[in-house]
């Protein structure tokens, strides 16, 4: 065997290795890796900022309703208030970053859920980085934010619709419909693909969906965030299985 093993995207172990030690030896990435599993006994800090308003609302490491490791996030009752789970900003598109989460919803029907980058690691409740609150696809004012968003108001697409969405500096980018419908109930693999020119390219339970140019302001520093709205009188569940996140080692000159 040749000295570089050509891959094109994936590795698969098969036969008797699959369920033992398959790697002899370090496996040096040589990008940067994020890898939360939510193993631990409590969220951790150094890794994550949790911000939740309203009266109930949570954010926590959860392993009774779905053992392995989850974070699950509770939402408040009042109508629009936001639970907000982000990595530090050391996220970049000139970087090569990706992003991707394993993530359920109860009751779609109650919720707004935003998964991707943003510039901002807390929101002003009952902002997100963008979402669709009152049927019009909305973002702060000179936000950059790019991602996946699935909410019970969306009024355009359809309330349980799976869209990719991008705010270019506050200047909403043409939302993509995957023509993806989310059930309650439902786990989906999102994963949100940055190049150096800020352009995305989205991936729904790894397959291709979309793909959108200038979906931020290149060089941003973002991070890595799930967001959670509040859409109706109850309180409601998002659950997070993993998250990972991906990109180009610093060179040093």
């Amino acid at each position: 065997m040749g000295q570089d093993v050509k891959v094109s995207r994936r590795l698969t172990i098969l036969g008797d290795a699959e369920h033992y030690a398959n790697v002899i030896g370090p496996l040096q990435e040589e990008m940067v890796h994020f890898h939360d599993h939510f193993t631990d006994d409590t969220l951790c800090t150094d890794k994550w900022e949790a911000t939740s308003a309203g009266a109930s609302a949570a954010i926590a490491v959860e392993h009774a309703t779905y053992p392995g490791g989850m974070c699950r996030i509770t939402t408040g009752t009042a109508d629009a208030t936001v639970e907000q789970l982000s990595t530090p900003l050391c996220w970049e598109d000139d970087m090569n970053a990706i992003c991707e989460a394993r993530i359920l919803i109860a009751d779609v029907s109650g919720v707004a859920l935003f998964f991707g980058f943003s510039d901002l690691t807390a929101e002003t409740s009952p902002a997100m980085p963008i979402d669709y609150d009152g049927g019009v696809l909305a973002t702060p004012t000179g936000r950059d934010a790019v991602g996946f968003i699935c909410d019970a108001d969306d009024s355009v697409n359809g309330v349980s619709s799976i869209v990719c969405v991008g705010a270019v500096a506050g200047s909403l980018e043409t939302a993509i419909d995957t023509d993806t419908d989310w059930a309650d109930n439902k786990w989906h693999v999102l994963r949100v693909e940055l190049n150096p020119d800020g352009d995305a390219t989205f991936f729904l339970d790894k397959t291709r969906v979309g793909f959108m140019e200038t979906a931020i302001t290149s060089g941003t520093h973002m991070c890595i965030t799930v967001a959670v709205a509040n859409r109706d009188a109850a309180q409601d569940y998002v659950y997070i299985d993993r998250v990972d996140g991906w990109q180009d080692e610093v060179q040093n000159a």
